[in-house]
């Protein structure tokens, strides 16, 4: 249930006009992309049976260019395609995607670009749904 709730995830963003990557990053990426984490959910119940016919979903997209305005462009895109979106799980009900948070911009100083003194920038902004049986 888990992967088909990610998958469902990565479904909407392959529209997405930049490389997505799922969880890990090449090590000499074309800028500007998008980076997916996602969780494994939160099963609970909300019927008098007590069995679990609810799960919840959040995940992170994480949009990364060489400029602000590069980060900003990956990150409207992202939302554009995720906002109110309902993902697509065979045999649940999905509700829309909601943005719960972000995190401005600012220079990813793990990292220095080659052949230079300068660091990425990056923003990330967390989801969430809600899945039921």
């Amino acid at each position: 249930m888990i992967r088909d709730h990610h998958q469902a995830v990565l479904d909407l963003l392959s529209g997405l006009p930049m490389p997505l990557h799922d969880g890990q990053v090449p090590d000499q990426p074309t800028f500007p992309y998008a980076v997916l984490f996602g969780d494994t959910g939160f099963e609970r119940a909300t019927r008098l049976s007590a069995q679990s016919d609810r799960a919840d979903f959040r995940f992170q997209i994480t949009s990364v260019g060489l400029t602000v305005e590069s980060v900003l462009i990956v990150a409207d895109a992202a939302r554009k395609l995720l906002v109110d979106a309902r993902p697509v799980v065979s045999g649940r009900s999905c509700g829309p995607i909601r943005r719960e948070t972000s995190i401005p911009v600012r220079p990813d100083t793990d990292v220095t670009l080659p052949n230079s003194n300068r660091h990425p920038m990056f923003a990330a902004d967390t989801y969430h749904f809600v899945s039921y049986i």
